[in-house]
C-alpha cells in the first residue's frame, strides 16, 4: 500500500472527494492529513529550486519566510480548528484518510486536551512545527509532549527551524530512543549525517520535491537506509508533488524491497495500521 505520509486539508485535498480524486490517480492508497488555510482550495506553484540548488537545504529560506507569514498573519490561531477540520474528513473517509493532530505547546491546558482528543479521534500521529510555535527542543514542553506520545505510542512529526535545534534534536533522539521522529522535508540531513549518532528512532520525510533534491534524497537512502525514509508530498504546497515524489522513488532503481518501505512501508509500520 502506498502510502501520502505528509499533506495539509486544503488545496487538492481540501475535501473528501478531492482528496479522493488524487489517491485514485496517483494510485496511492491513503494519505495522513494534517491541517491546513481553512477553506483554501489553492494549489501554490514554486520553481523547481531543488534541481538549481542540488546541494542545498533549501527549507532554511521557506522557514525564514513561513516564520514571518504565520506572525504577520497571525495563522496559528486557527490550528485546532483545522484539527477538527481533518477530523471531519476521517469521519468521511477512514479507510483512506489518517489524521495528524497538530500539537501546539502554547496552548493552554495542552495535556488534557491532548488526551480527550486521543480518547475521540484516535489519531495515530502527531506533529509539531517550530515555524508555528516557538518552542525549543530542550523545553519542558517539548519534553512533556514527547514523553506523552512514546507513552501513547504514537510517532512526532517535527518541523524544525534551525540547524540548533536540529543539533538539540540528535542529542534528543539518541538519549530518547523509544521516541520516534519523523524529521519534515529532510531538513538538517547533513546535521544528522555527520554526528555518526545511533539514530535509529528518526525518520525522514522527503516532501517537497521542489526543496528537496534527488541528490539529498540520494544521500539519505544511501546513509539511512530505505527503512527510514518517508514518501510526503506537503500538498498543496508545489503542483503535482505526490505524483512528482512517486516517480522520483521510482526512478532510483531501488530494489522491490526498499522502494515498497518508502512508499508505504515504513509509515505503516510506524502508525500500526493493519492494511
Amino acid at each position: 500500500m502506498i502510502i501520502d505520509g505528509h499533506a495539509h486539508a486544503c488545496g487538492e485535498y481540501l475535501s473528501t472527494a478531492s482528496i479522493l480524486r488524487v489517491l485514485e490517480a496517483t494510485g496511492v492508497g491513503r494519505v495522513v492529513l494534517t491541517p491546513g488555510e481553512l477553506n483554501s482550495d489553492r494549489t501554490y506553484t514554486f520553481p523547481n529550486m531543488a534541481k538549481v540548488f542540488s546541494t542545498w537545504d533549501l527549507v532554511t529560506l521557506f522557514n525564514l519566510v513561513t516564520k514571518v507569514t504565520v506572525s504577520v498573519t497571525r495563522a496559528a490561531r486557527h490550528i485546532e480548528r483545522g484539527n477538527q477540520y481533518v477530523r471531519s474528513l476521517v469521519d468521511e473517509c477512514p479507510d483512506r484518510i489518517i489524521q495528524c493532530y497538530w500539537v501546539q505547546l502554547s496552548n493552554p491546558g495542552l495535556m488534557d486536551l491532548l488526551e480527550a482528543r486521543l480518547e475521540a479521534w484516535r489519531f495515530r500521529i502527531i506533529k509539531l512545527h517550530q515555524c508555528w510555535d516557538s518552542f525549543a527542543v530542550d523545553s519542558d514542553g517539548f519534553d512533556r509532549v514527547a514523553a506523552w506520545a512514546t507513552d501513547k505510542d504514537l510517532p512526532i512529526f517535527l518541523h524544525l527551524c534551525s540547524k540548533n535545534e536540529t543539533l538539540k534534536l540528535i542529542q534528543y533522539s539518541t538519549k530518547h530512543p523509544s521516541t520516534k521522529f519523523i524529521i519534515g522535508h529532510l531538513y538538517g540531513l547533513e546535521h544528522y549525517i555527520r554526528s555518526r549518532a545511533n539514530l535509529v528512532n528518526v525518520y525522514f520525510d522527503i516532501s517537497a520535491p521542489l526543496l528537496v533534491s534527488t541528490l539529498r534524497l540520494r544521500k539519505a537512502i544511501d546513509h539511512f537506509g530505505a527503512r527510514r525514509i518517508i514518501l510526503g508530498s506537503d500538498t498543496p504546497y508545489g503542483r503535482d508533488n505526490l505524483k512528482l515524489n512517486l516517480l522520483r522513488v521510482r526512478a532510483l532503481k531501488l530494489s522491490d524491497e526498499d522502494e515498497g518501505m518508502i512508499l508505504g512501508g515504513n509509515m505503516k509500520q510506524l502508525l500500526k495500521l493493519q492494511a
